[in-house]
């Protein structure tokens, strides 16, 4: 079974993130994260407890605004603009 590769190029992606850092106070969440969500495509996060999957999607929601401590280091890329 061949596998084709996901074309990324034009216009195909819905999310991008690029070297998000995800801080609580000096505490940093999630450190380096860049990926990839190509639009009309199922995509799961999958990780062990306390790893940081839902500190990602809470960025990516901007719900880490309602959190005063929190802050958001680097891009996040929703149909190539950046959200913060």
């Amino acid at each position: 079974m061949t596998k084709n590769p996901i074309n990324f190029s034009n216009g195909n992606l819905a999310v991008e993130a690029r070297h998000m850092h995800v801080y609580y106070n000096s505490f940093r969440a999630v450190k380096d994260v860049s990926l990839k969500v190509k639009k009309h495509a199922i995509t799961a996060f999958i990780g062990p407890s306390g790893c940081g999957k839902s500190t990602v999607l809470r960025s990516f929601n901007r719900m880490n605004d309602l959190i005063s401590s929190a802050r958001v280091e680097g891009e996040i890329l929703y149909h190539g603009n950046n959200i913060y």
